[in-house]
């Protein structure tokens, strides 16, 4: 169990274990257990410079720095699936041409424009929510956005033959899914009880649409598709919350 929360811990975070760590298909599956939990961490780390910094920047200057910090401690791993996959799913409507684009390192158009509208999102959601909602989406998506790469990982099949995307979509089976589930709802519903349950209907009605959506695009998933869904749920968290601080404060009395 060690060994796979380390895999999860590297794999998903800047943090490096100077161990040789086995990522193989097995190891690399079972790690999806615990990256709910890394993707907490991340929001503890986050939520903390948030409590720390408020009283020293304005809230649009720490917001677009919180931004900033989650993505450097997840090595930019979210953002760069989710360019690849626009450049990929909007460049082309052939799935192996779709998917020979977003293999390329290189930033198109339209991943541009998908890196500059999901910040943009996550910093106008960050800058409007204040509270309990502020702590929520800091603490929260980060989780709900790994979690939502091993539900899509154990939803689909993998749309190419080789690279660490297949190694993990093969090794989810119904047991890292269900245990990554089991603590991700496990958690919401504990500690932020109706809000949770709020939360996961349409986020989890939104993985399974791109997942359904990828799988006829290409085939199936790969390692950015699998980044890109971590960072739509991950921002849509964000944006959910502001509609709900929004209903709370014109239904309060």
């Amino acid at each position: 169990m060690l060994t796979e929360f380390l895999i999860a811990l590297q794999f998903l975070t800047i943090v490096r274990i100077k161990k040789e760590l086995p990522f193989d298909e097995t190891s690399f599956g079972r790690s999806g257990t615990f990256f709910p939990l890394i993707g907490l961490l991340i929001g503890a780390l986050v939520w903390s410079a948030d409590w720390l910094l408020q009283p020293l920047l304005p809230t649009t200057l720490l917001s677009l720095f919180l931004v900033g910090l989650l993505a450097v401690l997840s090595r930019g791993f979210h953002l760069d699936g989710v360019a690849d996959s626009a450049d990929g799913l909007f460049g082309s409507t052939e799935p192996q041409r779709s998917l020979a684009i977003m293999k390329d390192s290189r930033l198109g158009t339209f991943g541009a424009l998908a890196l500059f509208f999901v910040l943009g999102l996550k910093i106008s959601a960050l800058d409007i929510l204040q509270g309990g909602y502020r702590d929520i989406a800091l603490l929260f998506g980060p989780m709900l956005g790994r979690w939502a790469c091993v539900v899509m990982a154990y939803s689909s099949r993998p749309a190419r033959n080789e690279g660490l995307g297949v190694v993990f979509v093969n090794g989810v089976q119904f047991r890292e899914f269900g245990l990554a589930s089991l603590i991700t709802l496990g958690i919401l519903f504990t500690l932020i009880e109706i809000v949770g349950i709020v939360l996961v209907i349409p986020l989890g009605g939104l993985i399974i649409s791109f997942t359904l959506y990828c799988n006829k695009r290409l085939g199936g998933t790969t390692g950015d598709t699998l980044g890109a869904i971590g960072e739509l749920i991950e921002t849509a968290t964000f944006c959910l919350l502001v509609v709900l601080a929004a209903v709370a404060f014109t239904t309060a009395p």
